[in-house]
């Protein structure tokens, strides 16, 4: 309907077209509003894919390395680059279940190559911009486990409460 009314004033001149057009906009709006959804339809980015509903659940995925000593902490975003942590985590989340045992093992061991080689990079880097500040490990990670994390932002806020579930892991 919006590319129709702007072809039609583009073609007619016409002002009652343009009043049509803002008349539209402003009912479809409203009935966003009404049902509670977005209306961005040429935005990608996340913050517009979901409610902002504090008590329903969140789901994504964490990425820990594993040292030889079994102590477990979460991987720097920055790991990834150039790829952002973002990136990997939609990957993992839309692709990884539809792989192959085997394949999944590739991708899982291509991982933690990713995080043995450039954890050494990052850990003497300063952290300026970045809003998460992992301490980089003292041991070389040598397993990757995958988690899927689920938070409802009303219960970790008040308790720090959440659940996460093993998706993949590297063998040692």
């Amino acid at each position: 309907m919006f590319v129709a009314f702007t072809v039609v004033i583009r073609v007619t001149r016409d002002r009652r077209a343009v009043v049509a057009l803002f008349a539209y906009v402003i009912a479809v709006h409203f009935g966003l509003v009404f049902l509670k959804r977005d209306g961005w339809p040429f935005a990608t980015h996340g913050v517009f894919l979901e409610s902002g509903d504090e008590s329903r659940p969140l789901s994504s995925p964490r990425f820990d390395a594993i040292d030889a000593n079994g102590r477990e902490y979460e991987l720097d975003a920055r790991t990834w680059l150039p790829l952002s942590e973002r990136t990997v985590a939609t990957w993992c989340l839309m692709s990884f279940r539809r792989l192959t045992a085997e394949e999944r093992d590739a991708a899982v061991a291509y991982l933690l190559r990713k995080a043995q080689t450039s954890r050494a990079i990052f850990s003497i880097a300063p952290d300026w911009y970045g809003v998460d500040t992992h301490q980089a490990p003292a041991a070389r990670a040598t397993a990757l486990r995958i988690l899927l994390v689920t938070r409802v932002p009303a219960e970790k806020l008040e308790n720090g409460r959440e659940s996460s579930q093993i998706l993949a892991q590297s063998s040692r």
